[in-house]
């Protein structure tokens, strides 16, 4: 089973992958981060990203949907996103814009549930953008690419939306989806 986060930075995702680790323990494999170690690599990241930036994030999505029985913090779904905006930006080549876009067809239907994270309020964690637009505009590219009747026809697995409750009600809608999801693969 392949399950993943997906969500404008600020949304809650690390937070529900902790959550899952210390519930499921070693019953998953667990990928935290994908943009974060590139940063500490030199690589710009957010509204500062480039190509090279948003390469090494697609290819790290590729590594990822190698693994099985995980739980990732991050999908393909968001490295589409970020390129597509910085594309628009000018600041990814149509290449790698076109290799983002390719790559979310390929791996896309390989996660059997995705959580939605709805945006909380932002923190400033010194790596993470605080550029308010930026996220909101990030959100809503986001928002469209999940809810457009073409992409949910696509889409086989499992999408599920949490809202901004409290972590703990957010849990129980994660425990919830997985159980569903055995059950019915059983």
């Amino acid at each position: 089973m392949r399950i993943s986060f997906t969500g404008t930075g600020c949304s809650g995702k690390s937070t529900m992958l902790k959550a899952c680790q210390e519930h499921y323990g070693d019953r998953f494999q667990y990928i935290t981060e994908v943009t974060r170690p590139l940063a500490r690599k030199g690589f710009k990241i957010n509204e500062e990203g480039d190509s090279a930036t948003q390469r090494a994030i697609i290819d790290a999505h590729i590594d990822n949907d190698k693994v099985d029985n995980v739980i990732m913090d991050r999908c393909i779904i968001d490295g589409y996103v970020y390129t597509e905006w910085l594309f628009h930006e000018q600041k990814v080549t149509p290449e790698v814009y076109e290799y983002a876009h390719d790559t979310l067809n390929d791996l896309l239907n390989n996660i059997d549930i995705i959580f939605y994270c709805e945006p909380l309020e932002m923190k400033d964690d010194g790596e993470r953008s605080t550029n308010r637009k930026f996220q909101d505009d990030i959100n809503c590219s986001m928002t469209q690419l999940l809810y457009q009747e073409e992409w949910n026809c696509a889409y086989k697995g499992t999408l599920i939306t949490l809202k901004n409750k409290p972590v703990d009600k957010r849990f129980e809608d994660i425990k919830i989806a997985i159980e569903t999801h055995e059950c019915n693969t059983r």
